[in-house]
This record gives structure tokens, C-alpha cells and sequence, in this order.
């Protein structure tokens, strides 16, 4: 019976054909993405408004904008000690929680005092959810579509991108007054936090967590729900189980070299992720094309509806090429587009742009856009929740996780200062030069985990295995 099931198994994957409730429950679990979007193109698209409504100036937009990076730090500090002790579900309830409070006092137009204090706590939420869906799709998806559940979280945050972008537009052209634009935006963006924090309420708990805890009864309760077989059931708890049989306190992993070799990486990866310059083409796009002198909706709307639209295609890319073609694919197509932009502005920068120039200007963008998001955008994340060991996942996710947070604000909060003291092509070139850094740290660095599990992963680190190597023996189907 053992052998006809394995066959069965093997026929269903080879198929693509899971149980309905591992789609349902990854898509929930990346709602956590969706509102991580929401805060992203809410700014790009309500800046003007709020710095209108309350008086702002370029600096303090600017500062304001920075503020949910500095919250999403704590969040995924906080994150990661929530994650290890109470599980994976509980954090993303809470941080549902949080951004639907945050989000309705901010309707109420508090003073600008409070209000960057709901920033601060809805960035803080994000920091959560950046930090554990990640986490927690990694450890509940199978493996053979693991890198497509993954990159879930990083689709859902350009659909909230996206939806968020035409919410706010159409409200900013039918109601106008920033007065009455800026609350309905909030209420919004509030709608969206309950529907994940109801949703999230029916996950189960992460097997491997659960393994982890000695809740054994549970886990195998949850991968007989989330798998097609009882041999792929028992061939996964007993792979998690063995994983778990010499633990290591992950506080103890830090004198282990090969913790720290795997640590630096996934620094490496969250740096370059904000550092090829994302960010300033999410939140401040609308800005960058008024600069050239191109408004309207369609230029408030470009950046958001490529965004979203070229994800889709990672999805399967990232199951079909594997982690590291993408990686390379995006470095190289980001480079080329972060220098014309460059260009672009510097062309503009010495006389009234014209037509060609604004066009040369929209295509690099767009070819930037699908560049990170079919690479950098899903893959980042996806790769620091594979590469971790066990014991140190959630220490892991957490620190790197901080780090994308630390430089998101860097990004944030300087950019447009840098633009009009250096000139505004000066911050594409600075973002060009971080493309063609991450092509070489992918080339010698970045292993490729496509079709190689979790614990296969964390034996090839402890053996010792080049960073560039680690699972490469099952990388092949």
C-alpha cells in the first residue's frame, strides 16, 4: 500500500495537483503581504494629501514616509520572539489587530503627533507580518511548490500596491478636499486589516513549529490536512522529526560558524533587495514622474499596475528556472534600467524634457519594474525563509528581516533630499552601481534551493557545504 500511495504521490506532484486548503491557507497567510502594499502605494498615492492637510513640508514628508520603517524594525524584533514562543498564527492575528486600530484612529485626523505614532504602529504590524508569513509559508507549503507559495507574499503586496493605488486616486478625484481624501483613505486601508485579521483566525499552526514544541499529535493532525497522503504525511514528520531529535537552543547557534556564514547571506540578500532602489519607484514614483513633468493618472497608476501584473509571472518562473536564474535575470535587467533612468534625468536636467526623453523615462521604469518584480521582489524573501536551520529560523528571518527594514528607511528617508541637493539622476546611478554588486554576490553566493527541502538544506549547512552549493545534490528534479 506504501509503494501504490508513493506512486499515487508522485503521479499528483509531478501534476502540480495539491488539496484546495494549502492554496486557501497560503493565500491567507500572505494577507499579511496584502497589507505591507497597502502602506506602500497608500503613501505614494496620499502624500500630497497629507502633507496639504497637515502643513508639511519636503523634509517632514519625507520623514513621515521613513517613520513605518523605524516601527517595522520593532515589529520584526518583536516578531521573532512572538514566532518562537507562541507560535506563527498568534503574531499574524496580532499584527491584523494592530494595523486595523492604527488605521481607524488615523481616520480621525488626530494631531500629526499621533498620527505618526499609528504610522509607527502600523509599521510595526507590517514588521510582523514581513517577518512571519514568510516564515510560516515556508514550513506549511510542500516543497515542490514551496517557492510559488513563497513568492504569494511578495504578489500580495503589489495587488495591495495596486488596489490601494486606485482606491486613493479615485477618492482623491471624487471627494478632493484633503480634509475629507485623507480619512477615507485610512478607513480603506482599515477595511482590508479586518478582512486578514478575521481571515487569519482559521490558519493552522505551523507542523514544524508545533514538532518543535513536542505537540507532536497536532503536527501530523496538520499535515494530514495539508498533504494528499499518508506516506507523503509520514515522510515529512519523520524528516522534521529527526531535524528536531538534537536540538540546538538558538541562542547556542551563535557560536556555530556555520550560523553565521548563512546569517551574513540573508543580510546580504534583505540589503540588496532595498539597495538596487525599489522603494524610491514605490513610494515616491508619483513624485519622480512630476519631476519630469508628467502628471495624471495614468502616471500615478503605472508604477502599481506593471508592479502587480509582472509578479504573476514569478509565480511559476521561480518553480520553473529556480531562485538564482531570477536573481540574475533581475540584476542584469534592473542595471540596464536604473542607468537610462539615470540618464533620463540628466538629459531633462539640462533643458525642458521632451517627448522622447518622457518616453525613454516611462519604458526604463516599466523595464525596471518587471526586473525586481520577477526577481529580487519574491525571491529575497523566499530565500531568507529556506535558508535557515531549524533552531535558528526565527532569530534568522528576524535579524535579516530588520535589516530590510533598516535600509527600506535609509531609502525612504533620503532620497528625495539627495535629488534635489545632487541633481535628480544622481540616486538612479547610486542604485545602478547596487545592481551590479548583487550580479556578482548572487554569482558567488546565492545557493539555488529550488526542489530541495527544508532539512536538506540545514544538513548541507552543518556539513559544511559552500554557501553557493548547499542542497545542490536534490536541485535537480
Amino acid at each position: 500500500m506504501i509503494r501504490q500511495s508513493s506512486t499515487q504521490l508522485n503521479q499528483q506532484l509531478s501534476q502540480g495537483k495539491y488539496k484546495s486548503v494549502v492554496y486557501r491557507i497560503c493565500i491567507i497567510a500572505a494577507l499579511g503581504g496584502l497589507l505591507f502594499g497597502l502602506d506602500m502605494g497608500f503613501i505614494a498615492n496620499s502624500l500630497d494629501a497629507i502633507k496639504s492637510a497637515y502643513g508639511l513640508d519636503l523634509q517632514q514628508g519625507e520623514d513621515f514616509v521613513a517613520i513605518i520603517a523605524y516601527g517595522g524594525i520593532l515589529g520584526a524584533l518583536l516578531g521573532g520572539i512572538l514566532a518562537r514562543f507562541l507560535g506563527r498564527k498568534k503574531p499574524l492575528i496580532a499584527a491584523g489587530l494592530f494595523f486595523t486600530i492604527a488605521s481607524m484612529l488615523s481616520a480621525t485626523m488626530p494631531s500629526i503627533t499621533i498620527l505618526e505614532l499609528c504610522r509607527f504602529i502600523i509599521g510595526f504590524a507590517v514588521g510582523i507580518t514581513s517577518f512571519v508569513v514568510p516564515l510560516y509559508l515556508s514550513e506549511t507549503a510542500p516543497k515542490k511548490i514551496r517557492g510559488a507559495m513563497g513568492t504569494l507574499f511578495q504578489l500580495m503586496i503589489t495587488i495591495g500596491i495596486f488596489l490601494i493605488a486606485v482606491s486613493n486616486i479615485s477618492i482623491i478625484q471624487i471627494l478632493v478636499k484633503p480634509t475629507i481624501t485623507v480619512p477615507v483613505m485610512f478607513l480603506v486601508i482599515a477595511a482590508f486589516a479586518i478582512i486578514m485579521f478575521i481571515s487569519c483566525l482559521t490558519l493552522p499552526e505551523s507542523p514544524r513549529w508545533l514538532v518543535l514544541k513536542g505537540r507532536h499529535k497536532e503536527a501530523k493532525a496538520v499535515l494530514n490536512k495539508l498533504r494528499n497522503t499518508q506516506a507523503e504525511v509520514e515522510e515529512e514528520y519523520r524528516e522534521i522529526e529527526d531535524n528536531v531529535k538534537t536540538p540546538t537552543h538558538s541562542l547556542s547557534l551563535l557560536s556555530k560558524g556555520y550560523f553565521w556564514k548563512v546569517l551574513i547571506l540573508a543580510v546580504f540578500i534583505q540589503f540588496f533587495q532595498q539597495l538596487v532602489g525599489i522603494n524610491i519607484m514605490i513610494y515616491y514614483s508619483p513624485t519622480i514622474f512630476d519631476y519630469a513633468g508628467m502628471t495624471g493618472v495614468g502616471a500615478m497608476l503605472l508604477v502599481p499596475t506593471v508592479n502587480m501584473l509582472f509578479t504573476f509571472p514569478a509565480l511559476k518562473w521561480v518553480e520553473k528556472w529556480g531562485r538564482k536564474k531570477l536573481l540574475y535575470m533581475g540584476s542584469i535587467v534592473m542595471f540596464i534600467a536604473m542607468v537610462a533612468v539615470g540618464l533620463s534625468f540628466w538629459v531633462m536636467g539640462q533643458g525642458s524634457p521632451s517627448s522622447i526623453e518622457k518616453g525613454i523615462l516611462l519604458v526604463s521604469v516599466i523595464v525596471y519594474i518587471f526586473g525586481f518584480a520577477t526577481s529580487w521582489g519574491p525571491v529575497a524573501w523566499l530565500l531568507c525563509s529556506e535558508l535557515f536551520p531549524q533552531e535558528g529560523r526565527e532569530i534568522g528571518i528576524m535579524v535579516s528581516t530588520m535589516v530590510n527594514w533598516t535600509f527600506a528607511g535609509l531609502v525612504m528617508g533620503t532620497s528625495l533630499t539627495i535629488m534635489h541637493t545632487y541633481g535628480d539622476d544622481s540616486i538612479f546611478f547610486v542604485f545602478a552601481l547596487f545592481c551590479l554588486l548583487s550580479l556578482a554576490f548572487v554569482r558567488f553566493f546565492v545557493p539555488e534551493t529550488k526542489n530541495v527541502t527544508l532539512e536538506k538544506i540545514e544538513a548541507d549547512l552543518k556539513a559544511d557545504v559552500p554557501l553557493s552549493q548547499l542542497g545542490q545534490s536534490h536541485a535537480k528534479v
